[in-house]
Protein backbone atom coordinates (compact mmCIF):
# COMPACT_ATOMS: atom_id res chain seq x y z
CA UNK A 1 0.00 0.00 0.00
CA UNK A 2 1.04 3.48 -0.88
CA UNK A 3 1.71 6.06 1.80
CA UNK A 4 -0.23 8.84 2.01
CA UNK A 5 1.48 12.40 1.32
CA UNK A 6 2.00 14.62 4.71
CA UNK A 7 -0.40 16.72 5.62
CA UNK A 8 0.13 19.46 7.73
CA UNK A 9 -2.81 19.50 10.17
CA UNK A 10 -4.77 22.97 10.15
CA UNK A 11 -4.16 23.49 13.67
CA UNK A 12 -0.19 23.59 13.46
CA UNK A 13 -0.09 27.19 12.43
CA UNK A 14 -2.43 28.46 14.89
CA UNK A 15 -0.50 26.52 17.52
CA UNK A 16 3.11 27.83 16.25
CA UNK A 17 1.23 31.85 16.37
CA UNK A 18 -0.34 30.66 19.77
CA UNK A 19 3.51 29.80 21.10
CA UNK A 20 4.57 33.42 19.19
CA UNK A 21 2.25 35.58 21.23
CA UNK A 22 2.76 33.80 24.03
CA UNK A 23 6.62 34.47 23.85
CA UNK A 24 6.29 37.58 23.03
CA UNK A 25 3.91 38.53 26.13
CA UNK A 26 6.94 36.88 28.73
CA UNK A 27 10.19 38.43 26.88
CA UNK A 28 7.76 42.31 27.15
CA UNK A 29 6.65 41.52 30.83
CA UNK A 30 9.24 39.29 32.01
CA UNK A 31 12.57 40.51 29.82
CA UNK A 32 14.23 37.88 27.50
CA UNK A 33 17.21 37.21 30.17
CA UNK A 34 14.09 36.14 32.87
CA UNK A 35 12.11 34.22 30.98
CA UNK A 36 12.17 30.44 30.35
CA UNK A 37 10.89 28.18 27.72
CA UNK A 38 8.50 26.39 30.47
CA UNK A 39 6.92 30.47 31.52
CA UNK A 40 5.96 30.63 27.68
CA UNK A 41 5.03 26.84 27.54
CA UNK A 42 2.63 27.16 30.13
CA UNK A 43 1.52 30.83 29.14
CA UNK A 44 0.67 29.26 25.53
CA UNK A 45 -0.69 26.49 27.52
CA UNK A 46 1.38 23.88 24.62
CA UNK A 47 2.73 21.16 25.78
CA UNK A 48 6.55 20.23 25.59
CA UNK A 49 6.31 18.13 22.61
CA UNK A 50 4.32 20.41 20.75
CA UNK A 51 6.67 23.70 21.53
CA UNK A 52 9.63 21.93 21.16
CA UNK A 53 8.25 20.49 17.61
CA UNK A 54 8.40 23.90 16.43
CA UNK A 55 11.09 25.37 18.21
CA UNK A 56 14.07 23.72 19.64
CA UNK A 57 15.24 26.63 22.08
CA UNK A 58 14.14 30.05 23.13
CA UNK A 59 16.97 32.05 21.01
CA UNK A 60 15.21 30.67 17.76
CA UNK A 61 11.54 31.56 19.59
CA UNK A 62 12.49 34.92 20.00
CA UNK A 63 13.83 35.00 16.63
CA UNK A 64 10.61 33.77 15.15
CA UNK A 65 8.99 36.36 17.55
CA UNK A 66 11.22 39.36 16.07
CA UNK A 67 10.57 38.11 12.42
CA UNK A 68 6.59 37.64 12.72
CA UNK A 69 6.59 41.15 14.16
CA UNK A 70 8.46 42.75 10.97
CA UNK A 71 6.13 40.54 8.47
CA UNK A 72 3.20 41.85 10.17
CA UNK A 73 4.07 45.83 10.13
CA UNK A 74 6.04 45.29 6.68
CA UNK A 75 2.49 43.67 5.41
CA UNK A 76 0.10 46.01 6.61
CA UNK A 77 2.49 49.19 5.66
CA UNK A 78 2.25 47.72 2.07
CA UNK A 79 -0.97 47.61 1.97
CA UNK A 80 -1.31 51.03 3.08
CA UNK A 81 0.21 52.42 0.31
CA UNK A 82 -1.80 50.02 -2.29
CA UNK A 83 -4.76 51.85 -0.52
CA UNK A 84 -3.32 55.28 -1.23
CA UNK A 85 -1.86 55.73 -4.74
CA UNK A 86 -1.22 59.28 -4.69
CA UNK A 87 2.39 60.52 -3.62
CA UNK A 88 0.68 62.92 -0.55
CA UNK A 89 -1.63 60.55 0.39
CA UNK A 90 1.04 57.98 0.58
CA UNK A 91 3.21 59.79 2.49
CA UNK A 92 0.71 60.65 5.01
CA UNK A 93 -0.37 57.15 5.29
CA UNK A 94 3.28 55.88 5.70
CA UNK A 95 3.11 57.84 8.68
CA UNK A 96 -0.36 57.16 10.24
CA UNK A 97 -0.11 53.46 9.38
CA UNK A 98 3.19 53.23 11.23
CA UNK A 99 2.68 55.23 14.26
CA UNK A 100 -1.72 53.42 14.40
CA UNK A 101 0.63 50.35 14.31
CA UNK A 102 2.59 51.33 17.42
CA UNK A 103 -0.57 52.23 19.45
CA UNK A 104 -1.89 49.20 18.31
CA UNK A 105 0.85 46.55 18.65
CA UNK A 106 2.89 47.99 21.64
CA UNK A 107 4.66 44.99 23.06
CA UNK A 108 5.65 43.82 19.02
CA UNK A 109 6.87 47.90 18.64
CA UNK A 110 9.01 47.70 21.73
CA UNK A 111 10.23 44.39 21.12
CA UNK A 112 11.15 45.66 17.61
CA UNK A 113 13.31 48.42 19.17
CA UNK A 114 14.91 46.72 21.63
CA UNK A 115 15.67 43.36 20.35
CA UNK A 116 17.41 44.27 16.83
CA UNK A 117 20.57 44.01 17.94
CA UNK A 118 20.24 41.64 20.51
CA UNK A 119 23.19 38.37 20.51
CA UNK A 120 20.21 35.92 19.81
CA UNK A 121 19.95 37.72 16.45
CA UNK A 122 23.25 37.46 14.79
CA UNK A 123 22.36 33.81 13.11
CA UNK A 124 19.31 35.31 11.68
CA UNK A 125 20.89 38.52 9.84
CA UNK A 126 20.49 37.23 6.65
CA UNK A 127 16.95 36.30 7.02
CA UNK A 128 16.41 39.71 7.92
CA UNK A 129 18.43 41.27 5.41
CA UNK A 130 16.27 39.06 2.67
CA UNK A 131 12.74 40.26 4.30
CA UNK A 132 14.23 43.93 4.56
CA UNK A 133 15.27 43.71 0.79
CA UNK A 134 11.98 42.03 -0.49
CA UNK A 135 9.84 44.89 1.15
CA UNK A 136 12.01 47.71 0.36
CA UNK A 137 11.82 46.53 -3.24
CA UNK A 138 7.87 46.84 -3.46
CA UNK A 139 8.62 50.85 -1.67
CA UNK A 140 11.01 51.40 -4.05
CA UNK A 141 8.10 50.43 -7.20
CA UNK A 142 5.89 52.92 -5.55
CA UNK A 143 8.37 55.81 -4.81
CA UNK A 144 9.72 55.37 -8.67
CA UNK A 145 6.38 56.28 -10.12
CA UNK A 146 6.43 59.98 -8.51
CA UNK A 147 10.16 60.53 -8.34
CA UNK A 148 9.37 60.03 -12.56
CA UNK A 149 6.08 62.16 -12.40
CA UNK A 150 7.82 64.47 -10.32
CA UNK A 151 5.76 64.44 -7.63
CA UNK A 152 8.76 63.27 -5.17
CA UNK A 153 12.20 64.52 -4.91
CA UNK A 154 14.83 62.30 -6.39
CA UNK A 155 16.20 60.53 -3.66
CA UNK A 156 17.98 57.28 -2.46
CA UNK A 157 14.88 54.88 -1.18
CA UNK A 158 16.93 54.46 2.13
CA UNK A 159 17.10 58.39 2.32
CA UNK A 160 13.67 58.63 1.59
CA UNK A 161 12.07 56.43 4.40
CA UNK A 162 14.45 57.87 6.83
CA UNK A 163 13.01 61.48 6.32
CA UNK A 164 10.07 59.60 6.74
CA UNK A 165 10.09 57.16 9.73
CA UNK A 166 12.62 58.74 11.14
CA UNK A 167 10.69 61.27 13.31
CA UNK A 168 7.98 58.84 13.82
CA UNK A 169 10.76 55.88 15.42
CA UNK A 170 11.54 58.97 17.53
CA UNK A 171 7.62 59.70 18.51
CA UNK A 172 7.51 56.03 19.16
CA UNK A 173 10.21 55.30 21.70
CA UNK A 174 9.51 58.69 23.76
CA UNK A 175 5.67 57.32 23.60
CA UNK A 176 6.61 53.63 24.63
CA UNK A 177 8.70 55.42 27.60
CA UNK A 178 5.67 57.17 28.66
CA UNK A 179 7.25 60.25 28.02
CA UNK A 180 5.54 61.74 24.49
CA UNK A 181 3.68 64.74 25.45
CA UNK A 182 1.30 65.18 22.38
CA UNK A 183 -1.87 63.06 21.49
CA UNK A 184 -1.10 60.60 18.97
CA UNK A 185 -3.60 62.27 16.26
CA UNK A 186 -1.82 65.91 16.96
CA UNK A 187 1.69 63.57 16.25
CA UNK A 188 0.12 61.51 13.07
CA UNK A 189 -1.03 65.16 11.09
CA UNK A 190 2.09 67.21 12.26
CA UNK A 191 4.77 64.43 11.46
CA UNK A 192 2.67 63.42 7.82
CA UNK A 193 2.53 67.09 7.14
CA UNK A 194 6.52 67.72 7.46
CA UNK A 195 7.41 64.36 6.02
CA UNK A 196 5.49 65.41 2.80
CA UNK A 197 7.09 68.95 3.01
CA UNK A 198 10.33 67.00 3.43
CA UNK A 199 10.15 64.50 0.19
CA UNK A 200 7.60 66.37 -2.22
CA UNK A 201 8.77 67.28 -5.31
Amino acid sequence: MARKPYARHPKTAARRETIIQAALACFVELGFASTTVEDIRRRSKASNGSLYHHFTNKDQLAVAVYLQGLTVYQTGLLKALERNPEAGSGVHAIVRYHLDWVRNHPDWARYLLEMRHAEFMVGSEAAIADQNHRFMERVVRWLERHIESGALRRLPPDLFLSLIIGPCQEYTRLRLAGRAQAKLSVAIEELAQAAWLSVRG
